[in-house]
């Protein structure tokens, strides 16, 4: 199994690639996601099987049409997250970019828990608090957790954007994702990776 990270637009957005046996998912659509995604299937003979993304805010879906149309990918997102997507220009007033294409996800994920998608089986962690709809992927096998904008290297996402809530954005992370192997490695929407156990000991917001 193989991780690649891109980083990406004007506020440094992650986006992640996992491959294994010839089969890549992506995680998050940031700017230049879809140029990065076609190198990288290209060095490694591998067909892009899905998009999922953490959440609508729009910083992490600027790509997420090109992904669709340029693979023919299907795009998965939480059913609350989706109008984000669908209609970009709800969020003019929070984004500096003159327009972001409109993109139709091909699952609204509600109470699903778990999701297979060729050889990975993602485990799929509610986390509202930050976004509405905000969901972090859990790929067991491997101890990893993209975890979106809900838990950085000793910070935490905001919660002053529409849909946001201080309260449920730290009842996530002690609920959902502290609850994990203290080893699980969290690749998260801005900044370096973490682990579980680093931030159950050190982060300010949540120790």
């Amino acid at each position: 199994m193989h991780l690649e990270t891109f980083c990406g637009g004007m506020v440094e957005t992650n986006g992640y690639l996992v491959s294994d046996d010839g089969v890549a998912v992506a995680v998050d659509a940031p700017e230049g996601m879809a140029d990065f995604v076609a190198s990288a299937l290209g060095k490694r003979g591998a067909k892009l099987a899905a998009l999922l993304l953490t959440h609508g805010h729009w910083d992490h879906i600027v790509d997420a049409a090109a992904i669709q149309g340029r693979f023919g990918t299907p795009v998965f997102i939480h059913r609350d997250s989706s109008p984000l997507i669908e209609r970009p220009e709800i969020q003019a007033a929070f984004h500096p970019l003159s327009a972001i294409p409109p993109c139709t996800p091909d699952r609204r994920l509600d109470a699903e828990r778990e999701m297979e998608i060729g050889p990975f089986r993602f485990g799929l962690l509610f986390c509202p608090g930050h976004c509405p709809g905000s969901l972090s992927f859990h790929l067991a096998a491997a101890k990893w957790l993209f975890g979106g904008d809900v838990l950085f290297a000793r910070s935490v996402g905001r919660w002053d954007l529409p849909g946001g809530s201080r309260e449920d954005l730290l009842s996530s992370i002690r609920e959902k994702m502290f609850v994990l192997p203290e080893e699980t490695v969290v690749y998260p929407g801005h900044g370096p990776a973490t682990t579980i156990g680093r931030e159950r000991c050190f982060n300010p917001y949540v120790s």
